[in-house]
């Protein structure tokens, strides 16, 4: 299997030039969800199930118990997510910084409680990993600011985003978000 990671613009784009772009997404049902099961590719269990050795004890600890009374991966997918919703307040920006000798994400998510997309998709990717769940981290943008006027979206940095995404065999890559 391949795995795309990135796409390029050739010529590369500079502020004000457009593009279209036409994509065919998946959009299974919870149900087909439930179902999609555990076996997983090989391609994607080589490369999507890893976490640092360091922080995996703390990360599997919490992730067991948060999803101890779910049985699918769809379900543990989402009871990661509200937790984190829950536990995890949103800012734009950390008024402090993480201590040299701690991991940035177990820090927001065990000590500081507070952090942006990237804290909390990490925080679920890292976690599902810990569960034996393929995921990955996604980054890109939200869809910015609709100009009637103009009918066409303006994306700006500061409508940049990260979140987790998790594989479903036969199905592929879903965001949960």
């Amino acid at each position: 299997g391949r795995d795309v990671t990135a796409w390029l613009a050739d010529p590369g784009l500079v502020a004000g030039n457009s593009y279209q772009v036409r994509t065919m997404i998946a959009n299974p049902s919870i149900q087909e969800l439930r179902a999609a099961g555990t076996e997983y590719p090989q391609w994607v269990t080589d490369r999507y199930l890893q976490v640092p050795g360091e922080i995996e004890p703390q990360l599997g600890v919490l992730a067991e118990s948060i999803t101890r009374s779910y049985i699918t991966p769809y379900d543990k997918a989402q009871a990661i997510t509200t937790y984190l919703r829950i536990k995890i307040q949103y800012t734009t920006q950390l008024a402090e910084s993480p201590p040299s000798f701690m991991d940035p994400v177990v820090w927001v998510l065990f000590e500081y409680k507070k952090g942006f997309c990237m804290y909390s998709a990490s925080a679920e990717v890292l976690m599902l990993r810990t569960l034996g769940i393929p995921a990955r981290l996604a980054v890109g943008f939200a869809e910015g600011e609709f100009d009637l006027q103009r009918d066409r979206y303006t994306v700006a940095r500061f409508n940049s985003h990260a979140w987790p995404e998790v594989y479903f065999p036969g199905i592929g890559w879903i965001d949960l978000v």
